[in-house]
């Protein structure tokens, strides 16, 4: 018995004839037999490929960066971790949504948190029509108390930073959008409203006059364009002496101060989501009388029609002209004339010979002055 050595041919260890026959014909390609047209196609190619390589590795990053915040709670955190969507009413300062540490090791808890290393988006600039005055005052009066009761002791980075909280906030679906429903949100509580100093009794200490004056400038210059770009799209912030269960869900963006910025993970927490307009109409906020003096009502414009015509009093008391004295002008000095130059005398003519033969009566005959003919 013998041992056949003569195997088929497997199905697939050689290529088919048609990419056999396209592989041989690359491989036989020199530079010099590249057109450059497809040398022109050869680089287009390599260079969206290196495109698309960026943007998927950048994506995956994003990714990772956002599933580490949304990661369950570390062995710091007492509480379970929170299923379901997001919603606002979550992010608080309420007592039992904060840990209870004292200030020195929230401190610490609290840099234990990374930053993200992800890009900030800076918001668009927010410019609030002052056609409406009330509105627009009302607008201005709600964010400079919560720039004074929330940051007046910081820098106006800090202050700024808050404000640019408050305008994202109003930008947001998730949030009313008006400027004093953003600050007042749940003012109604007793604890966990949306800014603390709205429910906690803080607006019944009165503002200092140089504090509030600061704080309505910042508020100001936020209503009518300016931008805090180093927050970016951030909608939540707390002091670094407390720590809340939600920052190690949320994304950490800056700390400016003694405020930590966040903003929300995924789409949330995109520029394109922060797309509502103001609704131009300011809701009226009882506890903003505690601060601010209410503004009194235009008077209502006046017809023309009504306004009666000037009463014009017209004086018939004769006018005297009283004459006007003039003092007599003074002589004008004589000036005498300056001496004229004497002319030369003429000078004397030469003397002339006479004769002495001649009579002294006689004369010589005078030539006349007309010509006459010789008769030549």
């Amino acid at each position: 018995m013998s041992l056949d050595t003569n195997l088929p041919d497997e199905p697939f260890a050689r290529p088919p004839a048609p990419l056999a026959a396209f592989l041989n014909r690359l491989s036989g390609l020199r530079y010099q037999d590249l057109g450059p047209s497809l040398l022109a196609g050869l680089g287009c190619l390599l260079i969206v490929v290196v495109a698309l390589t960026l943007i998927l590795t950048q994506r995956l990053a994003q990714l990772q960066q956002e599933g580490r915040f949304d990661a369950a709670p570390s062995a710091h955190n007492g509480r379970a971790p929170v299923s379901g969507p997001l919603t606002p009413d979550e992010f608080t300062l309420a007592p039992d949504a904060v840990r209870q540490l004292d200030a020195m090791s929230a401190q610490i808890f609290n840099d234990s948190i990374p930053f993200s290393d992800l890009p900030i988006q800076p918001a668009r600039p927010f410019i609030m029509s002052p056609t409406d005055i009330v509105q627009y005052s009302r607008a201005v009066d709600c964010m400079t108390a919560a720039i004074y009761y929330e940051a007046a002791n910081e820098t106006p980075q800090g202050q700024a930073a808050v404000a640019q909280v408050i305008l994202n906030r109003m930008r947001h679906p998730a949030y009313p959008n008006t400027v004093c429903g953003v600050i007042f949100q749940g003012q109604e509580r007793s604890t966990g409203c949306q800014f603390s100093f709205t429910c906690d009794g803080a607006m019944n200490r009165p503002p200092s006059a140089e504090g509030w004056a600061r704080a309505k400038a910042v508020a100001t210059a936020a209503l009518n364009g300016s931008v805090a770009a180093d927050v970016g799209m951030a909608t939540h912030y707390h002091a670094d002496y407390v720590s809340p269960y939600w920052a190690e869900r949320l994304v950490k963006l800056r700390k400016i101060g003694v405020h930590i910025f966040y903003r929300w993970t995924g789409a949330w927490g995109q520029r394109f989501s922060f797309s509502r307009q103001h609704s131009g109409d300011e809701p009226v906020i009882a506890k903003m009388a505690l601060v601010t003096t209410p503004m009194e009502a235009l008077d209502a414009p006046i017809d023309p029609n009504l306004i009666p015509e000037p009463q014009i009093e017209v004086d018939t008391t004769p006018l005297v002209v009283a004459p006007i004295h003039r003092d007599p002008l003074p002589e004008p000095e004589t000036v005498a004339p300056a001496p004229q130059p004497q002319a030369a005398p003429p000078p004397t003519p030469a003397p002339t010979a006479t004769n002495p033969l001649a009579s002294p009566t006689e004369q010589r005959p005078r030539r006349g002055r007309i010509p006459v003919p010789s008769g030549w």
